[in-house]
């Protein structure tokens, strides 16, 4: 648009540019939302959501753009995104920040013929308030015990007509508005953020938390395990450390029969094991004079030890990895 046009603009247009170039100026960051189809009145408790954190506003995209040039923002990366009905979020705030924030809350309204239930949609048990009538065979349609109660339709029990994911019944449309119930949730459909000169598209914008903590989890527990392995000289790894090399060096005294007080019970058990095995081998050829236990028994011990070996392989368990990544990462 020319200056020349612009200048032609009716007064409140003017205003609106001017309001929106303000904004622009004073916000990091600009998200734009697509809101076709979307309830006023729910974007108005988006609004009520979002204060002190950000601002929505809705406006015509010629005037948001002749704004957005004033403004300085380059209007060639956001021209694509600015079609059809559109809000505009203005903050101060990281734009991943406001996106997170915006998916927390969940705004339910009421279905229309062809939505799907994102909850179990339940007639309740109870006074519906609806008169007897021709509506009863929509109940029957929707097989929902009923009986007629004062002239009032009464629901014998709680019944579910569609599960998470369903289509909702047509003819249930009009039952579950008159009884308040609302299954299908609303979200904003967020388009691209404007942040530091940068077009974020929704694709990048919108984070699955979940999946970054598992991912976040995983490389921690790998981070500490290496250092454990590698020895890495901070106080909190070092104690796991020391400990699988202590338990490394017992296994190793009880191998070789090296005797100290701290490898006394690893050298006996392991020798006394391997006694009874002998024992065990012989005993029908040879009267020993001594009860020999069943051969379950070193062959238990035996896995026992496996057991240990491989878990000292593993590294440190989930506690102290826990203990070791609060002091590791504070």
């Amino acid at each position: 648009m020319s200056l020349a046009q612009e200048r032609e603009l009716p007064k409140w247009k003017v205003d609106e540019v001017s309001e929106i170039e303000e904004k622009l100026r004073n916000s990091k960051t600009l998200i734009i939302v697509n809101i076709e189809g979307f309830p006023a009145d729910k974007l108005h408790e988006i609004r009520k959501k979002l204060r002190g954190k950000a601002e929505i506003k809705v406006t015509k995209n010629t005037l948001f753009l002749i704004a957005a040039k004033r403004a300085g923002l380059d209007t060639q990366k956001l021209e694509s995104y600015i079609t059809g009905s559109n809000a505009f979020i203005f903050s101060n705030e990281n734009p991943f920040a406001i996106s997170i924030f915006l998916s927390k809350f969940k705004l339910k309204r009421y279905p229309m013929p062809g939505d799907k239930a994102d909850e179990e949609v339940v007639i309740p048990a109870g006074d519906t308030g609806m008169t007897a009538g021709p509506i009863l065979s929509t109940f029957g349609k929707l097989k929902v015990q009923t009986k007629v109660q004062d002239g009032k339709v009464h629901v014998i029990k709680d019944t579910v007509i569609a599960k998470p994911g369903d289509p909702i019944p047509a003819e249930a449309v009009p039952i579950i508005q008159k009884l308040g119930i609302m299954p299908v949730y609303v979200k904003l459909k967020l388009k691209a953020a404007y942040h530091d000169q940068l077009i974020i598209p929704v694709s990048e914008l919108e984070i699955n938390l979940d999946n970054y903590v598992a991912m976040i989890s995983e490389a921690s527990r790998n981070s500490l395990a290496l250092g454990v392995e590698i020895a890495y000289p901070v106080p909190e790894v070092l104690k796991l450390t020391l400990g699988k090399a202590f338990m490394r060096a017992t296994a190793l005294a009880g191998e070789a029969g090296f005797l100290t007080p701290e490898t006394a019970d690893a050298v006996l058990s392991r020798a006394v094991t391997k006694a009874y095995a002998l024992a065990s081998s012989i005993s029908g050829k040879v009267d020993l004079g001594i009860q020999v236990p069943k051969a379950a028994a070193p062959a238990a011990q035996e896995k026992k030890e496996e057991k240990k070996e491989e878990e000292e392989k593993k590294g440190p368990s989930d506690e102290e990895i826990a203990g070791g990544l609060s002091s590791l990462f504070g």
